[in-house]
């Protein structure tokens, strides 16, 4: 059984949330956040948060995903550790999000978090906060951007990815 107080989060997901200054937001929707030694090298700054759990992965299927099909190191650290583990991951890139569904894992993403942040009143709005992102050149389609706003904008954020 999956256990939704701990996720495994890749380096997208910090860097926009951090350009929001959200990242307290993972300590206030999980009660443990685990960031794999790649992805804290590939976002390079200390990160001063009580919930995060650095790891070092060891896994057979990391330099796999990375040699085979061709994944970021963060990536492959972040779908290794969850698969073996049984965590939710959260990742936004659309290539390790379909290896990481293929492989049975509850995905979300930063629009997810956003989502649920918003339906547990921890910010205003997430379409708001995307827009912003987007702004800052995070890359979200017209058509995930329209969703977002049919989807919260009437208050019915859920933590499940946008179907893109």
């Amino acid at each position: 059984m999956l256990d939704f107080t701990v996720t495994i989060v890749d380096t997208s997901c910090l860097i926009a949330l951090e350009k929001l200054q959200l990242l307290g937001l993972l300590c206030k929707l999980y009660n443990k956040v685990i960031l794999p030694e790649a992805v804290i090298n590939e976002f390079g700054k200390d990160l001063d948060l009580d919930c995060i759990e650095v790891i070092k992965v060891e896994s057979s299927l990391k330099d796999l995903l990375r040699e085979d099909l061709n994944l970021g190191s963060g990536e492959s650290e972040v779908i290794a550790y969850a698969h073996e583990n049984k965590v939710r991951v959260i990742i936004d890139d659309s290539e390790a999000r379909k290896v990481a569904e293929k492989l049975g894992l509850r995905v979300t993403g930063t629009i997810g978090i956003l989502c649920k942040a918003q339906k547990k009143d921890l910010i205003v709005l997430a379409y708001d906060e995307v827009l912003r992102l987007k702004q800052q050149g995070f890359r979200v389609s017209d058509e995930i951007l329209l969703k977002l706003k049919e989807r919260v904008v009437g208050d019915s954020a859920e933590d499940e990815p946008l179907k893109r």
